[in-house]
């Protein structure tokens, strides 16, 4: 018996960019088959993932120089100043302020000394506060 190879061409290759393939069942013997089906949507593959440092301790000035680093590599960064002096607090404030400013970036206070710096290819929401939070701040 010969078997014939299938040649792919540059027109099947594009096409098979804007196909998708969806796994359909079959109600008698529920083994799931790939069938293609057209699609006018484009697949998007990530290259990595999105990278969130957390940074619960900062007490030196070189802590807020290395989120500054991971800031401007495009990395998102949540600092967390409670227990940093309060010069030293506002010195490392005010630094980031020019950083993330400088990089286009978000900046959103989370809690008391707490602050989240997104880069700017990062949508950063601020849902609205509830009638509970709104209520336990009066």
């Amino acid at each position: 018996m010969e078997e014939t190879l299938e040649r792919v061409t540059l027109v099947d290759r594009i096409r098979d960019f804007f196909v998708r393939e969806e796994v359909e069942e079959h109600d008698t013997d529920h083994v799931p088959t790939r069938s293609r089906v057209e699609s006018n949507s484009i697949r998007l593959h990530a290259t990595h993932r999105y990278h969130v440092t957390v940074r619960s301790q900062i007490v030196s000035f070189q802590d807020a120089v290395a989120a500054a680093d991971g800031l401007k590599r495009g990395e998102q960064q949540l600092l967390n100043l409670s227990r940093c002096p309060e010069d030293l607090r506002e010195k490392i404030k005010d630094f980031m302020c020019g950083v993330n400013y400088n990089a286009e970036g978000s900046w959103e206070e989370v809690a008391d000394n707490v602050y989240l710096l997104a880069p700017a290819i990062a949508h950063v929401e601020v849902a609205p506060a509830s009638q509970r939070m709104v209520a336990g701040r009066n």
